[in-house]
């Protein structure tokens, strides 16, 4: 590991189950790109799960496990693990995903070479519990369409981001006040604050997703980021963006996930 990282991957996790914690860990282990190191923040509760993460960390040089001494939540763990990063960049990601082994230098090279951009997103695949991809979820490319985007829904996937980590000690990390919608509101306050994002239109990461189901806690504090970051820019599309998650927080679950696989996922196509 060099002295410098160029990445500080944050890695939250709790009670991940070994075997698929090794596959996240290997996955990153595998990355085309090696100037980086990963703070696995560790919320278990269960002491074996917690061991079996310690011992996967041990396996890499470049891996640091962080082992908070409270429940600290996902904003808070995200916080810590940005309080111990060296690196310029910071990557998220989740104990349960899958990294393409091109992730980490197909986004540094676009940072390296768009100075002008502070946050970096790219399309993932959604991947089942057994790890078949099902889906394919695609987010707009530039600055102002992800501007508008935002608006109405987030136009991020969280665990496929990089962040300047210039940008972050300016305005602030994540508000640790939100339970849930954290990167939302983390958006949401760097977009009024005139930070520039991208996103990349290649899948740069395997989504794992048994549930589209949300709590209504997440819908509350959807709203909640959103009304406490109106500002008159975009007025119409915010209020309608509004309107639109109250509506949808009160629409049927079962409504609601045959409306997310009809119009939010792009089928994967098939290869010839």
């Amino acid at each position: 590991m060099t002295d410098q990282p160029m990445v500080s991957v944050i890695v939250p996790t709790f009670n991940e189950p070994p075997g698929r914690l090794a596959l996240s860990f290997e996955s990153l282990i595998a990355q085309t790109y090696a100037n980086f190191e990963v703070l696995v923040v560790d919320e278990s509760t269960d002491p074996i799960l917690a061991e079996a993460c310690d011992t996967l960390c041990r396996r890499d040089a470049r891996f640091r496990r962080l082992r908070p001494p409270r429940r600290l939540g996902l904003a808070g763990s995200l916080n810590l693990g940005l309080s111990e990063a060296r690196g310029p960049y910071i990557a998220r990601f989740d104990g349960d995903d899958l990294c393409h082994p091109e992730r980490l230098e197909a986004q540094v090279r676009f940072l390296d070479s768009h100075l002008d951009v502070d946050l970096l997103g790219s399309a993932m695949e959604i991947i089942d519990a057994d790890g078949a991809v099902h889906a394919l979820r695609r987010y707009p490319l530039t600055h102002d369409a992800i501007a508008l985007r935002m608006q109405f829904t987030n136009a991020f996937a969280h665990p496929t981001m990089m962040m300047r980590q210039s940008v972050l000690g300016r305005h602030g990390a994540y508000d640790a006040s939100f339970d849930c919608a954290e990167d939302l509101e983390l958006w949401l306050r760097l977009l009024g604050l005139g930070a520039r994002f991208a996103n990349l239109s290649e899948p740069l990461l395997r989504y794992r997703q048994v549930s589209s189901d949300r709590h209504a806690q997440n819908w509350r504090q959807n709203l909640r980021a959103r009304t406490r970051h109106l500002s008159p820019k975009l007025l119409p599309a915010r209020l309608m963006g509004l309107a639109i998650v109250a509506l949808w927080a009160l629409t049927p679950p079962p409504l609601r996930r045959a409306i997310y696989r009809l119009s939010i996922l792009t089928r994967p196509r098939k290869t010839q």
